[in-house]
């Protein structure tokens, strides 16, 4: 009789234990889904840059999978022009409900080092969600108009025959034109900038030879390094990117001047200032939730983006550390987008 009230009592435990961990199962599912009524329609995200960019296949990439994780349309809105300045203003006039969010980047942060007049501030009219990719610049030649083979025999160059080249950027005061800026600032070169309104449009016009150089997002060249179509000089981070490994950083060039040389370019998320900061943490924790699967790290890798989750206090200090850090290479290089 005691044998059987003992494997009754640990049968009881064990349904117990069961039942516990399935009700604490459910209420992390639950919280990964929502928070509160929200989401219950659709979420509008800005992207202030034209399709095809990183900054668009970010919100394409990380916009799919959350729309499936909270059930809910996520639709993507490209409003490029204007340098992304017109899209930051329309979020920060936009509800502080959670329904429309915006791309953030540190090209963001080249505006107020290069405008005197904005109708946004970084540091009070936005909410910040999350980074969420790095995303690896690159200079590339059109190889049949460029017949450097690397970042010396270039530099080389440009030097001796100042003006000769033209390179293209991703438009006016872009984490693209800084890099290059800081580049040409350091080492002497001289190239003629010509601005475009976005990597994906950059990039055809060296392709064609329209152009000599560009310093272009990775994810927007790589597939042309690949082929052989465009020769790639170095990519501005500390580090090579694992999408190229092949592709030495500016720091390793051999260019003493570029010894010490980064400049990060980053894509991330963020609302307009007021929205309540329980939909704030839902939204980072879905996005780091998002980054941590093999799928969407696998789809990143694949295009030249890094996963790269930072929260919400951590994307708004880095936001406006680019904001002091830009400005200074702005004062050095004169670069205005006025």
């Amino acid at each position: 009789m005691r044998g059987l009230v003992r494997c009754l009592a640990r049968a009881l435990h064990a349904w117990l234990v069961l039942l516990v961990l399935l009700v604490a199962s459910a209420g992390v599912q639950a919280q990964s889904r929502s928070v509160g009524d929200y989401p219950g329609r659709a979420i509008r995200v800005i992207v202030s840059f034209t399709t095809g960019g990183a900054a668009d296949v970010t919100a394409r990439v990380v916009g799919e999978r959350l729309s499936e994780l909270v059930r809910q349309p996520v639709v993507i809105e490209n409003r490029a022009g204007g340098g992304g300045v017109l899209a930051l203003d329309l979020l920060r006039n936009a509800a502080a409900d959670g329904y429309t969010l915006g791309i953030a980047s540190n090209s963001n942060a080249t505006k107020p080092a290069t405008m005197t007049k904005l109708p946004w501030d970084l540091a009070h009219d936005f909410a910040y969600i999350a980074i969420a990719v790095d995303a690896t610049m690159v200079l590339v030649g059109n190889p049949d108009r460029v017949p450097a083979r690397n970042l010396v025999e270039l530099t080389n160059y440009m030097r001796l025959h100042p003006g000769q080249y033209t390179y293209g950027s991703c438009g006016v005061a872009s984490t693209q034109q800084f890099a290059m800026e800081k580049y040409r600032f350091r080492t002497g070169a001289v190239a003629t900038h010509v601005p475009y309104k976005g990597c994906a449009v950059a990039t055809p016009e060296v392709l064609s030879g329209q152009i000599d150089l560009a310093m272009l997002a990775l994810s927007n060249a790589l597939q042309y390094i690949r082929a052989g179509k465009l020769h790639a000089y170095g990519v501005t981070t500390q580090a090579r990117s694992t999408s190229a490994p092949e592709v030495p950083a500016f720091r390793e060039s051999g260019v003493p001047e570029l010894s010490d040389f980064v400049q990060d370019a980053w894509y991330g998320f963020f609302a307009p200032a007021g929205t309540p900061l329980p939909i704030i943490e839902f939204l980072a924790s879905s996005i780091r939730q998002i980054l941590a699967t093999r799928e969407v790290a696998a789809r990143l890798h694949d295009v030249g983006l890094q996963p790269a989750f930072v929260g919400p206090e951590g994307t708004r200090q880095r936001m406006l550390g680019d904001v002091e850090s830009f400005s200074r290479i702005a004062a050095a290089a004169r670069i205005k987008a006025e």
